[in-house]
């Protein structure tokens, strides 16, 4: 998100010192969702909930990049930014649910590596699209990737998980 927020700021010419304010609503959008999913009681299964926020912040990122003004931008990165503690903080749940009772601390630790290997590849691809392609299309892409991770964790749920034998 920094290289595409940075991309669209120059290219409207409203200079980069804008960037660190929307980027700002995204991590603010993201403080509040994290505050609010914690608040809530769920009903939903953990994975039911994983999907739809990924999917939500897919289609938010979707559009951001045709926001019309520098306003608007910064209002959809601050509702995209709804969806990430909430969908980050699922993963985990969803990663020591699923795990053995010994493997649960390497459950959570692939899900980190997955953050981090997406958010470092996610920027080596909008690096090298960012100047070839339209930014709307560059956020087009972002957001289909976050769509493509909530369908992946949907079909994840309908294929039976092996899990080793507990010791007698």
């Amino acid at each position: 998100m920094e290289l595409l927020v940075t991309a669209v700021a120059v290219e409207r010419a409203y200079g980069t010192a804008v960037v660190p304010w929307i980027l700002g609503a995204l991590s603010a959008g993201s403080a509040l969702g994290g505050l609010a999913n914690g608040a809530v009681r769920w009903r939903a299964r953990t994975r039911t909930r994983l999907c739809g926020f990924a999917a939500a912040l897919g289609l938010v990122l979707a559009v951001a990049g045709r926001a019309p003004g520098l306003w608007a931008l910064a209002g959809t990165m601050a509702l995209a930014g709804a969806f990430i503690a909430p969908a980050l903080t699922t993963a985990y749940l969803l990663a020591d649910e699923t795990a053995a009772e010994g493997a649960r601390t390497q459950a959570g630790a692939w899900v980190n590596m997955a953050v981090n290997a997406g958010s470092a590849g996610g920027a080596l691809v909008a690096g090298l699209l960012i100047g070839r392609v339209p930014t709307a299309l560059c956020f087009a892409l972002a957001g289909a990737v976050a769509l493509a991770a909530a369908v992946a964790a949907g079909s994840a749920g309908r294929r039976p998980c092996s899990r080793p034998a507990a010791a007698a």
